[in-house]
């Protein structure tokens, strides 16, 4: 009796925590001799709002280019991997064995790793000897086909919407991939199709909006439908404000008021209630970098996503697109990071306090970065005293500060990369003297370093003048 009162916990557990299935594992191996001795992380995304990364697990090759990993998967999840210039992607199910074939290794110089607007190649993970129904196998030879006839009929369906040979096209897709028994492959399919629909009249069309999302319930793992609700739903704040039957919907923004706006959806958008919270979640994500709307209004919705209406999962990812607006933002605390001088002095922030802390993200091996560590040196002079310099370089240097640049060097094992999305060298921060960001980013020593600290202390020399001349107050 104990027993089946335990199982029926955990079943109501799963239940309520919106898991839709009990995972298992997925076991990956295969031989990429160019890769030997090279780590690569395979991921996939909390939401497709965010794009918040969750790690799987970490491919690692041997000296002879084999691995093997195993991990744990509760449903069908796009994975993907990003190295040498690649976004490698594969749909991984639960139970399943897939023995991987990684695309040929390529080279890439330090300029290229360092261009913050290279964009990757995006390929797919070949699979050796696959069975003929495999997920990732039907949605390739399936994209094959939708890619030829995208391009065969592009203007016509693109740039003259010919609602007619839309629908011929998606009858001849129809016609070579019949319906099967993977609900995945046919929602995938389902979506796809959508796409073609969606340029005829980008989503206004009568019941289009019915056909794919309102009465549908939302594909979270699936690509082609994030795709298509990212097209419909961008900016959807911005589309409804500029209708002029929708004062209100301004009113509801302005004055924070997220009930209003989930009820609006749901009773007058006719938007079921998994729907209207993932469409919230989007817009308030591009409305906070809107004009048009208050980011403290933004904001207080986001603190506003809580139970019982919204689920763990929903509020979960508010919490974490409501944390990559405000990363890095003025006013915020600098994320902690651990800093060791070049004489093994652990550095810290708490280390200067009611001083003006200047974070600055350098290579001395690189000749720009070298230019800017010289203007550093004038900067520096200007304001000794009122300015600490911690300069962070790239802690396999070996540098020695031989040319006697200004301020602190130090090296650190956290991801300073990721954590202060540092793309290219260099990039600064400064710190107030409340230990909070300043400016994020400051500008470098060449453009504009000297002028930015020169307003600032003015400033504060104008505040301490109002402070002495100000009469007490009783």
């Amino acid at each position: 009796m104990k027993k089946r009162i335990s199982l029926l916990l955990i079943t109501l557990l799963f239940a309520f925590s919106g898991q839709k299935s009990w995972s298992a594992q997925v076991k990956i191996s295969g031989k990429a001799l160019d890769y030997a001795n090279q780590s690569i992380d395979l991921n996939i995304y909390h939401d497709f709002i965010s794009e918040d990364e969750i790690k799987l697990g970490t491919i690692k090759f041997n000296s002879s280019g084999e691995f093997n990993l195993t991990i744990e998967l509760a449903e069908t999840n796009l994975a993907f991997a990003d190295f040498d210039g690649y976004h490698g992607m594969i749909y991984l199910e639960p139970g399943k064995y897939y023995k991987i074939i990684f695309p040929p290794k390529r080279i890439q110089t330090d300029a290229q790793k360092r261009n913050p607007f290279a964009k990757p190649e995006f390929v797919w993970f070949g699979i050796s000897n696959p069975e003929k129904d495999e997920l990732n196998v039907r949605i390739g030879k399936f994209e094959e086909a939708y890619s030829i006839y995208e391009n065969k009929y592009f203007d016509q369906i693109f740039a003259n919407r010919n609602a007619s040979l839309v629908d011929t096209v998606k009858q001849k897709l129809d016609q070579e991939f019949p319906k099967t028994s993977s609900i995945f492959f046919e929602a995938h399919k389902t979506f796809r199709k959508a796409d073609l629909e969606f340029a005829l009249h980008q989503g206004k069309g009568a019941g289009f909006m019915e056909a794919y999302f309102s009465k549908t319930k939302p594909e979270y793992n699936l690509a082609a439908y994030s795709n298509l609700f990212n097209q419909v739903f961008m900016n959807y704040f911005n589309n409804l404000v500029n209708n002029p039957k929708s004062q209100k919907i301004r009113n509801f923004i302005d004055s924070s008021n997220l009930v209003k706006l989930d009820d609006y959806f749901q009773k007058e958008l006719h938007f079921n209630k998994e729907l209207s919270h993932l469409v919230l979640l989007k817009s308030l994500k591009d409305g906070y970098y809107n004009k048009e709307f208050s980011k403290a209004s933004i904001l207080k919705m986001f603190g506003q996503i809580k139970s019982p209406e919204w689920s763990r999962y929903e509020q979960e990812t508010a919490q974490i697109i409501r944390k990559s607006l405000t990363w890095l933002t003025r006013g915020t605390n600098p994320p902690a990071i651990n800093l060791t001088s070049l004489s093994g002095k652990k550095v810290n922030f708490s280390d200067y306090p009611n001083t003006y802390i200047y974070l600055h993200f350098t290579d001395p091996k690189n000749s720009i970065c070298r230019q800017h560590l010289d203007v550093l040196k004038t900067v520096a002079s200007h304001y000794t005293g009122k300015l600490v310099i911690i300069n962070i370089i790239p802690e396999s240097s070996g540098f020695k500060n031989e040319s006697e640049w200004p301020g602190i060097f130090a090296t650190t094992n956290s991801n300073y990369k990721e954590i202060y999305k540092v793309k290219t060298y260099p990039i600064s921060f400064l710190i107030g003297k409340d230990g909070k960001l300043l400016l994020s980013p400051a500008p470098n020593p060449i453009d504009g370093l000297d002028r930015q600290m020169g307003q600032i202390l003015k400033s504060d020399y104008f505040r301490e003048q109002q402070k002495k001349n100000s009469p007490a107050v009783k």
